[in-house]
This record gives C-alpha cells, sequence and structure tokens, in this order.
C-alpha cells in the first residue's frame, strides 16, 4: 500500500505556486455528505482516495478576479486555480508517482460541492451567508478541488472555529434582495440579483482599433464584504 503523503508538503507546494489555502480530505465522508448525495457518483471520484482543496484569496480590493468574462476558465481567479491544480499535479507525479486530476468547477458536470469539501479539509464552516468562512480570509476565497490515488496525512484544527455565533449578521442585513429574511437562504432571491448584474456588465473597449469591446459580469458580493471575519 502506497504511504500517505503529508498535507503540510502538498500545502507547502501549492503555496509556492499561488494558492492562498490549502487542506485535503479522504474521498469517503465527501461521498457521504448531504449535497454530494444529491448527484450520482462518478466513476472517477469512487476511485480516488483523497480531494485536494485549493483557496484563492479574493480580498476586496481584487475585484477582477471574479469577473465572468465568457472566456475560458470564466474568471481569472478561476484560471488562476486551473493553472496552480495543473502544476500541483505535475509535482505531485514527479515527486510522488501519484496521480492527480483537476475537477471542473460545476458539480453538474464531474465536479464536486466545494464547500463541503473545504469543511471536511478543515478550511473553514459554512457560516451564516451560506458560503464558506475561513479564519484567514473570511468568505473572500475562491475554490478549486483536485482528485488524488493516494491517502494523504492531514489534520483538521477549526473544531473550535464558530466565527456566526457571536455575531449579529451584518452579511445578512446587507443582501440586496433580502435572500435570508425567511431564516435560511433562498437561492431564487439571489439568482434575481446575479440577473441584474448580468443585465448590467463591465463594458471594456479593446486597446486595438477596429477590435470589438469585451464585457466582464461584476456579480454581487455584498455578503461576502460585509463579513467582519478576516478582514
Amino acid at each position: 500500500m502506497d504511504p500517505a503523503i503529508p498535507i503540510e508538503t502538498i500545502a507547502a507546494q501549492a503555496n509556492l505556486m499561488g494558492a492562498s489555502l490549502v487542506g485535503a480530505t479522504p474521498v469517503a465522508p465527501l461521498l457521504e455528505s448531504p449535497c454530494q448525495q444529491l448527484l450520482p457518483v462518478s466513476r472517477q471520484l469512487l476511485k480516488a482516495r483523497s480531494v485536494v482543496v485549493l483557496g484563492l484569496a479574493h480580498t476586496e480590493g481584487q475585484p477582477e478576479r471574479d469577473w465572468w468574462d465568457n472566456q475560458k476558465g470564466r474568471t481569472p481567479g478561476n484560471r488562476q486555480l486551473t493553472k496552480i491544480s495543473h502544476r500541483l499535479a505535475n509535482w505531485l507525479k514527479k515527486t510522488f508517482s501519484a496521480e492527480a486530476c483537476d475537477l471542473p468547477y460545476n458539480p453538474g458536470r464531474g465536479g464536486i460541492f466545494l464547500k463541503d469539501a473545504a469543511v471536511l479539509a478543515g478550511l473553514g464552516v459554512v457560516g451564516k451567508n451560506n458560503l464558506l468562512i475561513t479564519p484567514q480570509y473570511g468568505p473572500r476565497v475562491r475554490l478549486r478541488a483536485s482528485l488524488l490515488n493516494r491517502p494523504i496525512q492531514y489534520k483538521r484544527v477549526l473544531d473550535d472555529f464558530a466565527p456566526c455565533d457571536a455575531c449579529d449578521g451584518p452579511c445578512v442585513q446587507a443582501c440586496p434582495q433580502n435572500a435570508f429574511q425567511e431564516g435560511n437562504y433562498q437561492r431564487k432571491r439571489c439568482q434575481r440579483q446575479m440577473q441584474k448584474d448580468e443585465t448590467n456588465p463591465i463594458i471594456r473597449q479593446s486597446p486595438v482599433v477596429g477590435m470589438p469591446a469585451d464585457f466582464r459580469i461584476a456579480y454581487c458580493r455584498r455578503c461576502e464584504l460585509f463579513c467582519p471575519v478576516g478582514q
């Protein structure tokens, strides 16, 4: 049986490649999570031993990382995470002869529920705003995941992290669509705001004369930016 790879070793390398946060979880508890059970289990996921979760900080001063631009990868932040994931897979193969596979972002297209995976990997907890809350960056972080055919030595260190318990919920109050007015997150209300954002994209003129202008959709982030954790 192949020995487990220490998560500290993987994290150190991923940090050098640009990742802000790195964690890992065995596949088994992820398969047991309520959200993941809503989808058919892919053969790829069943064959894997571990999930590596990568996080990229998305602070208020970096809005462009999440601008939807209709190019490959859809956003600059996701493209950066994908690049890190592929580079990390190459390093794992060369260093440990381990096979790693970058996962699509969308759970319905072969991906996984990233918030669930991140919680199991010890990166944070799901907060009142229905987002992953991390100690370092609050909810201002973007996620990507890879499957690995090797076990990983990891430790969960967030057992006492409960940032929403004593918080009066400025994130909930800041929502322009009152998506939390019924006590829990209402996706349909959030989607109304997303539709508004899509009708008002940021138009950027091409620096090349004669080339058409392109667009960026800046989706609402109020529930992220009003969270006091990790400020």
